[in-house]
């Protein structure tokens, strides 16, 4: 599986949500385990794309930025 590079990884920001990428404006409430979750889907890789999948924390699900996140040591464990 090749890296992504800085352009694939804006675009895909930017594009909706599929088996690839999943967005999430906060790491509070069923984040966490909404972010499992997509996780164990990225890596059946059901759709056989051989691609890597993309959580973004942070973003809305238009790609902008959350208003007000905080990047802190529990959202980096």
């Amino acid at each position: 599986m090749d890296a992504l590079d800085n352009k694939e990884i804006e675009a895909l920001l930017k594009d909706l949500e599929s088996d690839r990428v999943e967005r999430k404006s906060s790491f509070r409430g069923s984040a966490p385990e909404t972010v499992r979750e997509a996780v164990c889907a990225f890596a059946n890789d059901l759709a056989g794309q051989g691609k890597p999948g993309l959580v973004f924390v942070g973003a809305r699900d238009d790609g902008s930025p959350a208003e007000g996140f905080e990047v802190t040591d529990e959202v980096l464990r």
